[in-house]
């Protein structure tokens, strides 16, 4: 009798020690998982619990490691599919998704293959929205599109504790009767505004001439007053009928004179006004009084 109640007394004196010391869970085996991992752990009296980086221990036979998870973003890359937009156009159409686990347990617990469903969940999504839509529009709208893609699949990607970080296209391509067209489209839009482009330098061209030749115009007009103002000073009597006639004929030397200095010209004739002496005599009145 009093050796089993020594015994007793050094089992307990045993587990006294070892509770203030290590604790009970220090006799535990370890686990130890790596970094940007956790593990799910399926309880089999409790709640199921997730593990992560580190030395951790758990109850052998009450919890069974279900899964492991990676807590890193991750890419999601389906197949090509082929799509039939609205106007009858087959697109061969690649996507890529990028996901990250929030939520080891529901991860692991609600779905039966996460990343799977996630692949099909990226390619149904992206044939519910350009099944709807013209080509056309699919080309001007990649980006709006690729959101409200990954807005469709966030809805369900919740349920499994997952994120939805990215989606977007990778390629579309069209069939090469199509590719040829869209082509030949680009060709004749950069041919048209080649000739626009064109037709603008001509019209500046033609501006910058106008307005050349409007300040030469008056630039002349100037001249031509200041020569009347200063004929009607120098010869008061002088009727203006006379005054233009003067300035007619100093117009008509000057350009005859511009004709025979040109390099093409072979030769010129002037002619003589022997019965209108006015325009000689007004010439040298005006050249003597203005020097």
């Amino acid at each position: 009798m009093e050796f089993w109640m020594i015994t007793i007394f050094i089992i307990l004196s045993v587990l006294v020690v070892i509770n203030y010391t290590i604790g009970f869970q220090g006799l535990l085996p370890i686990i130890i998982v790596d970094s940007q991992k956790a593990l799910v752990l399926d309880n089999r009296l409790g709640a199921d619990r997730v593990i992560t980086e580190g030395l951790n221990r758990y109850l052998p036979g009450v919890e069974i490691v279900v899964g492991e998870v990676s807590l890193k973003e991750q890419p999601i890359d389906p197949p090509d599919q082929t799509i039939v937009t609205k106007d009858n156009i087959e697109l061969n159409v690649d996507m890529i998704a990028t996901i990250k686990i929030v939520d080891p347990t529901k991860a692991v617990m609600d779905v039966e293959d996460y990343k799977s469903s996630v692949e099909s969940l990226v390619m149904s999504s992206t044939l519910n929205q350009l099944g709807q839509m013209n080509l056309a529009d699919i080309q001007k709208q990649q980006d709006s599109l690729s959101k409200k893609i990954k807005e469709h699949m966030q809805i369900d990607c919740q349920r499994w504790g997952i994120e939805v970080v990215l989606v977007k296209f990778e390629s579309i391509t069209p069939p090469p009767s199509i590719r040829e067209a869209m082509q030949k489209e680009i060709v004749a839009e950069k041919e048209k505004r080649a000739s626009i482009l064109k037709a603008q330098g001509d019209h500046e061209v033609h501006e910058i001439h106008a307005d050349g030749e409007r300040i030469l115009i008056e630039q002349r007009a100037a001249a031509t007053h200041k020569v009347i103002k200063d004929l009607k000073e120098l010869m008061p009597n002088l009727s203006d009928e006379k005054i233009m006639q003067f300035l007619t004929k100093t117009a008509y030397i000057d350009s005859m004179k511009e004709l025979s200095s040109s390099a093409n010209s072979k030769f010129v004739l002037y002619p003589t006004e022997t019965d209108r002496p006015m325009e000689k005599v007004m010439n040298a009145e005006y050249m003597s009084r203005s020097t």
